[in-house]
């Protein structure tokens, strides 16, 4: 998106360290599963126990590496998500300044408060979420395969075989969130106008006796609020476990295939155990993207509306 871009721009030392941070964080994730692979096949079967002992010291090295690793991702992540939307809302406050009354009618005065508060917020979320796992989720994934290659070919094979269908699965929920997305921004607009509306206008509907009409529209626009919402979340809360089910017929495929292998003598215990730490970080790769490809739609929705007040232009200079 480029209005993230835009101002992400802003934040170059800080997103470098992100980066570095990223790195340092995979180190860990992939570099503890190969050292306890190295440990239990040759001091664990050797019975060394100073191997065993430097191994575990490796351990800790790595360990201590990722916890600063993963509070420093923490904090950049955090430090340039709020950060841009602190921007963003200030852009939008100075850009409203400038409009005449010709522009307020186009966006609506209930709109331009929900795009600066909820659009903002997604925003956020969104980037939040990007800057912690946009380049984890594709380094951590193809060391994962390689690395899953390298400790057995044949067990590879199932996680090639597993991939597209959740891709497949993350494309076809995109689609169905983007229009369910736009339709609970808009009835959030319509939302925060009735609200609006009655507040200021109270004395007048009072006058007129008019409680129950207004209570009427402002629960029709509510119930529509919330009709678009629990689509949403439905839709969030089905696929996570979906996506579980699959990894879950990955790792007994692989523990099925795993065990004629171990009993020829073609893979070794400690290969197994390290394959399968590669293959939950391959999948977690994957359900990280997931989240992220699902949370774009959201997020999109939001940057366009936010784009529309950027862009336009009042007719007064």
């Amino acid at each position: 998106m480029n209005l993230i871009v835009k101002y992400l721009k802003n934040y170059k030392l800080l997103f470098f360290f992100n980066v570095i941070s990223v790195f340092g964080f995979i180190l860990v994730e992939l570099g503890i599963p190969t050292i306890v692979a190295t440990m239990i096949d040759v001091g664990v079967t050797n019975k060394d126990i100073s191997f065993i002992y430097m191994m575990g010291g490796c351990i800790a090295l790595v360990s201590l590496i990722g916890v600063g690793g993963t509070i420093a991702l923490g904090y950049c992540c955090s430090k340039i998500s709020t950060a841009i939307t602190r921007d963003i809302r200030n852009d939008i406050f100075e850009k409203v300044q400038q409009f005449t009354a010709n522009e307020f009618n186009q966006i609506g005065t209930s709109s331009m408060i929900t795009r600066t508060n909820n659009d903002a917020f997604q925003i956020q979320q969104f980037v939040n979420v990007l800057l912690r796992t946009a380049l984890m989720t594709p380094i951590m994934f193809i060391f994962s395969l390689i690395m899953t290659a390298r400790a057995s070919l044949p067990l590879s094979y199932i996680i090639a075989a597993t991939i597209p269908l959740i891709i497949l699965g993350v494309v076809i929920v995109a689609k169905v969130t983007k229009p369910i997305s736009e339709n609970q921004q808009s009835s959030l607009d319509d939302l925060n106008r009735i609200s609006r509306e009655n507040l200021s206008g109270i004395r007048v509907i009072r006058a007129f006796n008019n409680d129950g009409y207004e209570q009427a529209r402002f629960n029709e626009t509510n119930h529509r609020f919330t009709k678009y919402s629990k689509k949403l979340f439905k839709i969030m809360t089905m696929t996570q476990p979906i996506f579980f089910m699959l990894m879950n017929i990955a790792g007994l495929s692989i523990y099925w295939v795993a065990a004629h292998l171990i009993t020829t003598g073609s893979l070794e215990i400690g290969q197994l155990v390290a394959f399968m730490d590669y293959l939950f970080h391959a999948m977690f790769s994957i359900m990280l993207f997931c989240t992220v490809f699902m949370m774009y739609p959201r997020a999109e929705v939001s940057a366009k509306r936010i784009e529309e007040v950027f862009n336009l232009d009042p007719i007064i200079k």
